[in-house]
């Protein structure tokens, strides 16, 4: 959403023209031609009878890098489209909407939900490659409203992910009957079906007490109505949405789960009132390692709030003492998207925000005892961010090489974009920044072509293993179009290992589970936490790129409940289910067998 800063960048302007036009040169016959393809396929997607999986009749390219991604959505079955918005656009309409992975029926695939309107859509994976839509056949084209954004987990303990919805003066919180349908269970939960009047954004479910008990973290962003300004003019006579600070801001909320299905609001007692407003997304990390879940709240050009969990369901915001309150210059980010992730292989997670377009996004690196330092620059991310307005923000090993790359999804926020600054555009392509090792970032994406290359209006992202391969898929929303379901076709003899967790009860799911794990002096990091990005929700399982390493010597478990598991020997190239308390009981059923990438 807008920053609130005055448009800038004329003194980039010849060498961004430059630049911007060698890129449309190099990209232009790639483009073409993938529009063409696109334009000729079947909407149906593949033929019901054949059972052939989807991966297999994908042609794959030899990319310059390696690295590829394709769109099969169209092919597997998702044929929705996100129609086009009224001109000009005003922050309502642009704000956008998210999208999940999540096995709901509990078959080992993951599924897809894409957030519209007046309702969501529910795509069941078949595990061939077809996705089918069972949105109707679980009651979700019952529950209307104009939604934004989504967050999955399983809030009452029975074994099955619930979903939350959050929209504009709207929330809904979804009971999975055991996958035969959704049931609004919202006010029986003591949630508020109007969200209290609220504009609702992202929002999270996380065990924050170390009860077992998934809490609750909403973002709200500002107060809007036919009362508040629709429209401004940031050049004379050219009508768009209107900054963040024009409007008073909206505020956050805590929701403590009482384990009896219902919630308490506790945004007074545990400080998230002590916060700035203007809120975008979540995404949670234990930061410091001492087992209490902390997060991290993204806002629309105020500072960003970073709650250190004290325990007893208090938080203390570090924002500022902690670095992350501001990017570049000590100016407050307009962070959209964030995501959290090992990048540099030290065993503290780092995070990645993404930012307003003249804003650069931030990687800021953990540096331990709480403090972070924004290495976008010397990692070469603040250049080629200066421009792009990021949303969806996803750390994937995309190569399984061992060390998280970082993905950002992109599109402005006014439709006029090129009217009010010549050098931004309203659809942009994605990036895919490769990390050579935490010493450089390179964004791979001019090299690659294709559909990560084609300009979008992206919004939330999720990222998941639909087709169990090992490699890690992307889901995307194009505010103005189809979705993207990038099928990561990767060439790499590199090895895997995906980690799928099963907490006591009732975290059956292993919300806020931290992993560290090792071959010989190589560490990995990760957490399940799918909360983050922008709207979104991703596959909770812990996914490692191993390189050449075959297999983990040892395995360090920190439940959501205190309690340590620690594991050795276990064989990469597989999905392992791990239980609490008994260790690896057994490998993922579904796993295609012969998909090791060759």
């Amino acid at each position: 959403m807008p920053s609130g800063r005055e448009l800038r960048g004329a003194r980039y302007a010849p060498v961004l023209v430059l630049l911007l036009g060698t890129c449309f040169i190099l990209l232009g016959t790639r483009f073409l031609a993938g529009f063409h393809a696109r334009r000729t396929a079947k909407v149906k997607g593949a033929d019901p009878a054949i059972s052939a999986p989807v991966f297999t009749s994908v042609p794959q390219r030899a990319t310059p890098c390696g690295v590829d991604f394709v769109d099969c959505a169209l092919k597997s079955g998702i044929t929705y489209r996100w129609p086009r918005e009224p001109r000009p656009m005003r922050n309502i309409e642009a704000f956008g909407l998210g999208c999940a992975f999540l096995d709901y029926d509990n078959d080992g695939w993951q599924d897809i939900l894409l957030v519209a309107r007046p309702h969501v859509l529910l795509y069941h994976n078949e595990g061939n490659g077809q996705f089918e839509d069972v949105t109707k056949q679980m009651g979700l084209d019952q529950i209307k409203g104009y939604w934004n954004g989504c967050s999955v987990g399983d809030y009452d303990g029975d074994g099955y992910l619930d979903i939350l919805l959050t929209g504009f003066h709207r929330l809904a919180l979804l009971k999975n009957d055991h996958a035969r349908r959704f049931e609004d269970v919202t006010l029986a939960a003591g949630l508020s079906p109007s969200n209290d009047g609220n504009w609702g954004s992202s929002a999270g479910f996380m065990d924050l007490r170390g009860h077992g008990q998934l809490d609750l973290v909403i973002t709200n962003y500002v107060i809007f109505g036919p009362h508040e300004r629709q429209y401004c003019e940031l050049r004379p006579g050219i009508k768009s949405g209107c900054p963040p600070q024009d409007y008073r801001p909206d505020y956050d909320e805590v929701w403590e789960n009482l384990g009896n299905g219902r919630f308490k609001n506790v945004s007074v007692s545990c400080g998230i009132k002590n916060t700035h407003g203007y809120g975008l997304v979540v995404a949670f990390a234990d930061i410091d390692g001492d087992g209490k879940m902390d997060f991290y709240i993204g806002n629309d050009g105020a500072p960003a709030e970073l709650m250190h969990n004290e325990g007893g369901m208090r938080f203390k915001n570090i924002d500022v003492s902690s670095g992350v309150g501001y990017g570049e210059m000590d100016h407050a980010i307009a962070a959209m998207g964030a995501d959290w992730a090992d990048y540099d292989r030290d065993g503290r997670l780092d995070l990645a925000v993404t930012a307003f377009s003249d804003e650069s996004y931030a990687i800021f690196r953990n540096l331990g005892h709480n403090l972070f330092e924004n290495d976008a620059d010397s990692l070469g991310v603040s250049g080629p961010t200066l421009k792009p307005l990021g949303f969806g923000a996803k750390w994937v090993d995309v190569d399984n090489d061992g060390w998280p790359d970082a993905i950002f999804a992109n599109g402005h926020v006014y439709d006029n974009a090129s009217q009010l600054d010549p050098l931004s555009t309203y659809q942009q392509p994605m990036m895919l920044f490769h990390n050579e090792h935490a010493k450089e970032f390179i964004d791979l994406v001019p090299k690659m072509g294709g559909d990560m290359a084609r300009p979008i209006v992206g919004r939330g992202t999720a990222s998941g293993d639909f087709d169990n391969d090992g490699r890690v898929d992307l889901l995307v929303v194009d505010l103005e179009g189809a979705p993207l379901l990038l099928h990561n076709l990767t060439r790499t003899s590199n090895h895997w290992i995906t980690l799928d967790l099963r907490g006591a009860p009732p975290n059956r799911f292993a919300y806020g589970a931290q992993v560290r794990a090792w071959v010989g002096k190589q560490i990995w990091a990760g957490q399940v936490s799918p909360a983050s990005s922008y709207l979104s929700s991703s596959d909770p399982r812990i996914h490692f790129g191993l390189g050449s390493a075959r297999s983990l010597d040892r395995i360090t478990i920190r439940w959501s409940d205190g309690r340590i598991e620690k594991l050795s020997h276990i064989p990469g190239d597989q999905i392992a289910i791990i239980q609490e308390g008994k260790g690896v009981v057994g490998h993922d059923p579904t796993i295609r067998k012969g998909t090791k990438p060759s």
